[in-house]
């Protein structure tokens, strides 16, 4: 259901000066969590700390994961908070598929040949075997998805000379979700702050101001949490980006699972309407722009057309819409970003899980025929992706 009226954000109203809060137990211990998550510093520091946190964690020393990160990160100087939060990539969700990974690629560079997935090879296998090839694995699985985790988090949060602005946004959106999790906390600054397409969006001049804006597949609602900390620093005249932000009467984000649409809900409060829907059978009526970020490819072909069918007549004449997706045609770089994909689906136990990639002119041909005017934009910035985001403009519908 899609709320009437925009709520603003929320007004203090003015309270009297009092004296400062005698320190409590939980008090002292957000300050101790607060140091350890800033200690370190830089973006090198952060990529290394990350990146041995994964190692760490994929290792098959379970129950000493957390000592390792503290003493590996009290020797280096690294942020052991991040170093242990990485070492939880083998958390109880994740670690079957993270073992079976490492047991299978330790069994190759052992043996040359993986492991048969029956009981029987359970049953006529040594432990020891298994225990070694676990142990092999975990070096390999582990240099490598730490090697990935820490360049992407440097490349993340450099800052370009001069630019401090937008990191402080940034920490203003994030810090919104300091009430939920430190892991939702800490994602939404590593994802907010590395990838180029949040810039893009509140800084780019790609959005039309007014009306309704509705966020497909919006996750725990990052994006809208950082066009809202936008409205409210044009309101306050403390903006200060290249050009004005977009500011829209109302947001609006659709997501399909439940508990990920409440901790978007928490975070942004009264200044969006989350619906815990499928956008294919709960379509909005009327937009002035709808986002769809890394949310196609998750369709069949048939629901893509579709969905975009139905969203384009809701969006008003001359309302934008913007889709970010792969460049199937792209030869390695779309092959990294479909083993993401991939890999995020495994440690997920989506196994069944299929993809429906398209080539940029494939796409383009599809917004055509919807009657968009079609915009490429490249979201990469210096990132090994292949992502493209598609800026469409809706055709303003000659009048009977």
């Amino acid at each position: 259901m899609m709320a009437e009226s925009y709520a603003g954000p929320n007004r203090m109203p003015p309270v009297s000066p009092s004296p400062p809060p005698t320190p409590t137990g939980a008090m002292q211990a957000r300050r101790f969590v607060h140091r350890l998550r800033t200690e370190g510093g830089t973006p090198a520091r952060d990529g290394w700390a990350i990146g041995l946190g994964i190692f760490v964690g994929c290792s098959p020393w379970y129950g000493f994961h957390l000592l390792i990160c503290w003493v590996l990160g009290r020797l280096l100087g690294l942020n052991r908070l991040k170093m242990y939060l990485a070492a939880n990539i083998s958390n109880p969700f994740a670690a079957p598929f993270l073992i079976l990974l490492e047991l299978q690629v330790g069994a190759w560079l052992r043996r040359g040949r993986f492991h048969a997935l029956t009981v029987e090879t359970v049953r006529t296998t040594d432990p020891w075997t298994f225990g070694a090839d676990i142990l092999v694995g975990s070096l390999v699985a582990g240099a490598v998805l730490g090697a990935v985790g820490g360049v992407a988090t440097w490349l993340g949060l450099r800052t370009p000379d001069g630019d401090a602005y937008f990191p402080a946004l940034v920490r203003r959106a994030a810090d919104r979700y300091v009430t939920t999790s430190i892991t939702a906390w800490e994602f939404a600054r590593g994802k907010m702050r590395g990838d180029p397409l949040y810039r893009t969006v509140v800084m780019g001049g790609v959005l039309p101001t007014g009306g309704v804006l509705v966020d497909v597949g919006c996750g725990q609602g990052l994006m809208l949490a950082l066009l809202a900390e936008a409205a409210r620093d044009a309101r306050a005249g403390t903006w200060g980006g290249p050009s004005s932000p977009p500011l829209f009467d109302h947001l609006m984000g659709i997501e399909t699972r439940p508990k990920v649409a409440a901790l978007a809900q928490r975070a942004l409060g009264d200044e969006a309407n989350i619906v815990s829907a499928d956008a294919r059978t709960h379509p909005p009526r009327q937009c002035r722009a709808v986002l769809f970020f890394d949310v196609l490819h998750m369709m069949p072909f048939e629901d893509q057309e579709r969905l975009l069918t139905t969203l384009a007549a809701a969006l008003e004449a001359g309302g934008v819409m913007l889709v970010r997706e792969a460049d199937a045609a792209a030869g390695w770089r779309f092959a990294t970003v479909r083993a993401g994909n991939r890999l995020k689906a495994l440690l997920f136990g989506n196994w069944k899980q299929t993809f429906h990639f398209r080539s940029t002119a494939e796409w383009v041909r599809c917004f055509a025929r919807l009657g968009f005017d079609v915009e490429q934009r490249g979201t990469a910035d210096g990132t090994p992706f292949a992502n493209v985001l598609f800026v469409l403009t809706a055709r303003i519908r000659a009048s009977a």
